[in-house]
């Protein structure tokens, strides 16, 4: 089964309610851009066909095989178009979602390994040094 049915625990439900929303969101506005898409192909090709029988366009030969591609292209890149421009205007209700699982850094030493505070006393000696001799110059 899919991870979206058994969301992990650290989820509220507000937060499984808004990544289902946003789901939701572009998959219908992915079929409504597959809908959209494959009607202008078809627009299209039509217009062409007329514009060809007319004689505006030379040297274009349309047929059953041309409405094909026309109506699958068009509807490809609609689909693609309308469910990736919804991510991305969606993906702000996302963000405060990503931070739910993040561990802060250790801000006292206690939280942290004897390495990290070894580390963390260095930079502190070194930007301090470095402080030193840039008081110095002046």
């Amino acid at each position: 089964m899919s991870r979206a049915f058994h969301p992990p625990n650290s989820l509220s439900k507000e937060e499984i309610r808004t990544i289902a929303n946003v789901r939701r969101d572009i998959w219908t506005n992915g079929f409504y851009g597959m809908a959209y898409g494959s009607l202008t192909g078809m627009t299209g090709h039509t217009v062409l066909s007329v514009l060809s029988n007319r004689g505006l366009v030379k040297n274009l030969k349309l047929n059953r095989n041309t409405a094909m591609l026309s109506f699958l292209l068009g509807a490809s890149l609609g689909s693609f178009l309308m469910a990736s421009t919804t991510g991305k205007n969606q993906v702000h209700n996302l963000h405060p979602i990503f931070d739910v699982g993040k561990q802060p850094p250790p801000s006292s030493s206690s939280d942290s390994t004897p390495y990290q505070t070894s580390m963390a006393q260095d930079a502190d000696a070194a930007d301090r040094e470095r402080n030193r001799l840039l008081r110095r110059k002046t």
